[in-house]
């Protein structure tokens, strides 16, 4: 069976790109309660194929095997129903909130790579259309509440919004704009380097470091 070397760029994402608020078109268009100690960003942009994409950061989540994964992710009403059989048939904890007039938040509990490999797909699609999609490692650091947020145009208004609690050890990963990236938010020291993070990666993965503007 041919392997598939995806292509990656990754690198530090520097803290003065991240603001103390959300803010839409930012980092981050979600509330994050707790210090950001180590932020990466693992792009795909140059080279981004879907069933790509869902194969390295698979195999990616098999290698750090800190299941379980609570995955957190706003959805369509008119995946609703298929999402909830795909959990229901392989017995899935999920959890669903209502969200806006025709979107939902649903919370997932994955206990191993074939739960995470059902739950991915959708996941990543709906982050590419610039939905909220966001996975925790072994614990779930994801609420719902209302937070003074900033506009695209500037303005700041109090609206409810995913809100992350990050922990002592806790490592999430954001489905980045368009799906073109992963944005890597972690307390946690085994992730303290940007060469620790790399170890990490799937063995067949073909990276590039690269370094962001202040």
């Amino acid at each position: 069976m041919e392997v598939i070397q995806i292509k990656i760029d990754i690198g530090i994402l520097p803290q003065s790109y991240v603001s103390d608020e959300p803010e839409s078109g930012g980092y981050f268009p979600f509330a994050i309660d707790g210090e950001k100690s180590y932020l990466y960003d693992i792009s795909f942009a140059n080279q981004k194929d879907e069933k790509e994409v869902e194969d390295f950061v698979a195999k990616w989540m098999q290698s750090l095997d800190k299941f379980p994964i609570y995955i957190f992710f706003e959805c369509f009403d008119f995946h609703q129903k298929e999402i909830e059989e795909e959990c229901k048939s392989k017995s899935i904890e999920y959890t669903e909130f209502k969200w806006g007039e025709s979107d939902f938040l649903i919370k997932v509990k994955v206990k191993n790579i074939d739960q995470f490999n059902i739950v991915f797909p959708y996941v990543y699609a709906n982050g590419s259309m610039n939905n909220f999609a966001c996975l925790s490692l072994e614990e779930d650091v994801f609420t719902i509440g209302i937070r003074d947020f900033k506009s695209i145009w500037g303005e700041n208004e109090m609206i409810e919004t995913p809100i992350i609690k990050l922990n002592e050890n806790s490592s999430v990963f954001w489905v980045n704009y368009d799906g073109d990236s992963m944005v890597v938010i972690s307390k946690d020291k085994r992730y303290s380097l940007l060469s620790l993070v790399i170890k990490t990666l799937p063995k067949e993965t073909h990276y590039t470091v690269i370094e962001f503007g202040e």
